[in-house]
């Protein structure tokens, strides 16, 4: 899932550039202005889209250098937005893009460019995190394309006695069943979700970000309740599931989400797209 979806980080000693007025905040994190923008000031909770590019540090020299154009340091890129021109959205504070770096962003204006250098302790620590090693640290380049205000998913409100439950463990509810063709295996799926934990607080949302998530079943693999679950539906659909941790992340913390967390999902299926299968 979109949820989270980018991760980046480093291993090393975080020095500071005399060619930049570095910012050190309380909890480590650093950053530098290229540009200062002109436009809306970013907060917790506003809903932010931006470009970024993103590497491993392996060690300290020129750390707020362009680093786009220094080849030496092409094997430790892990992402950039830039390149596909499409920027991503996500809402400040609930750590849905890369872990430790909303604190970066907060008080930039649209339109500028920051330069954030994130410490281990405060992006994935001593566990790492899918391609990010254990203990590493971060440099994240961005470009806050635009701020706004953020939608704030409610969840959807259900009689609990009629919920049914799956061998697998997978509780949910139908609220509308869709058309009567259902997702298949390869089948291009268009949703939008909300997730919560059982305290109330959303995880990660398409809707607060106002873009649907779109993936290919089986081909890009999300949690197996979601993938269970959307089966389900039909185009127009719309079901509530309760994803146990067996069928969620399991042991695993991600973002704001603790080990062995039981996940709630308001879902919606926009579209599926058969893949085509002819053969000319």
């Amino acid at each position: 899932m979109k949820y989270i979806v980018f991760v980046l980080l480093v291993i090393g000693f975080i020095g500071c550039s005399k060619d930049a007025d570095v910012v050190k905040l309380e909890s480590g994190v650093e950053y530098a202005n290229d540009s200062l923008g002109t436009g809306r000031e970013a907060k917790i909770g506003d809903l932010v889209s931006v470009h970024f590019r993103a590497w491993i540090i392996t060690d300290s020299n020129n750390l707020y250098k362009d680093w786009s154009k220094d080849s030496t340091r092409q094997m430790s890129t892990i992402g950039n937005s830039f390149d596909f021109g499409q920027p991503i959205k996500f809402k400040l504070g609930d750590s849905a893009f890369i872990k430790g770096v909303d604190e970066g962003i907060v008080g930039m204006k649209a339109g500028g460019y920051r330069t954030i250098i994130i410490p281990s302790n405060k992006a994935y620590g001593e566990l790492g995190f899918g391609p990010v090693p254990p203990n590493s640290n971060l440099k994240v380049y961005i470009k806050l394309v635009d701020v706004k205000d953020a939608i704030v998913a409610k969840q959807w409100q259900i009689d609990t006695t009629k919920l049914v439950s799956t061998k697998s463990g997978l509780k949910y509810s139908i609220l509308q069943p869709g058309t009567e063709e259902k997702a298949d295996s390869t089948d291009l799926v268009v949703v939008h979700y909300s997730g919560f934990l059982t305290n109330g607080k959303v995880f990660d949302s398409s809707v607060e970000r106002e873009e649907p998530f779109k993936f290919r079943l089986k081909l890009q693999p999300v949690i197996p309740g979601l993938e269970e679950g959307i089966k389900l539906l039909g185009k127009g659909g719309k079901a509530k599931f309760i994803i146990p941790p067996a069928l969620g992340y399991g042991e695993n913390p991600v973002g704001i989400i603790p080990p062995n967390s039981t996940l709630i999902f308001d879902l919606e299926v926009i579209d599926i797209q058969k893949m085509n299968t002819s053969h000319k």
